[in-house]
């Protein structure tokens, strides 16, 4: 009877195992266990929006009067898209631009942008003279803008980052962040429009098959579009 004994208990112990540590599929990622090359800046998954507040930016960079000139008024706008761009408030210079900026329909001109001791250089493409919303016989100056270069931040690519990973606020289940990083990114750098940055961050991808857990570091290039934003890109 003894015998009899011993292996029920046994049996009950290891079922009690079985429920209180998942395994296989159901178990949680190992890390230590990850393939893939392990990026330094751990980054907290957030539900705040990243970039700058409308009321910041007009605190930082007031728009200037309807009078001013056009060259200035184009300036404030470039300056503070380098801002937009940039992710956060920083110092920006005057700004320049290599000529008048009323130009005939399709002319182009360049201007720059000082960022944190970069420069931004912007192409200016004039579409010409319109009426404009002060008086009868005013006009404005319409022209698009790109940047030739652009510049961004760490803090905007963790915060962009960490924004992406959290927004749709899951903390547990398959579709929960796990251990999202980042390259540790110069404090201000520049870029070029429409390229990856040479810079990464990651998140953990699982699978498993007939039982076996794999999980892999997934990498996701840091891109910049021709306007100058960001995106993660597999």
């Amino acid at each position: 009877m003894i015998p009899a004994v011993v292996a029920v208990v046994a049996v009950m112990a290891l079922a009690a195992g079985c429920a209180d540590e998942p395994s296989g599929c159901n178990a949680k990622p190992k890390l230590s266990s990850a393939k893939g090359e392990k990026r330094p800046v751990e980054i907290e998954p957030s539900q705040r929006h990243p970039g700058i507040a409308d009321s910041k930016l007009e605190e930082a960079l007031p728009l200037p009067d309807l009078k001013a000139e056009p060259v200035e008024k184009v300036l404030n706008h470039l300056r503070r898209e380098t801002l937009d761009m940039a992710g956060v408030i920083g110092k920006t210079d005057d700004g320049e631009c290599d000529r008048e900026v009323v130009q005939p329909r399709g002319e182009t001109v360049r201007c720059t942008v000082g960022f944190e001791g970069m420069t931004v250089p912007w192409l200016v493409t004039s579409k010409g003279m319109t009426s404009g919303s002060v008086g009868v016989f005013s006009q404005d100056f319409v022209y698009t803008a790109r940047p030739l270069k652009t510049v961004h931040t760490a803090q905007s690519v963790y915060d962009l980052f960490a924004w992406e990973r959290g927004k749709n606020g899951t903390t547990e289940g398959p579709l929960a962040p796990v251990d999202p990083r980042c390259d540790r990114l110069p404090k201000v750098f520049t870029a070029e429009p429409g390229k990856n940055t040479g810079y990464f961050c990651q998140d953990i991808s699982m699978s498993c098959t007939d039982g076996v857990q794999r999980v892999k570091r997934f990498d996701r290039a840091i891109h910049v579009d021709k306007r100058g934003q960001l995106s993660f890109r597999a």
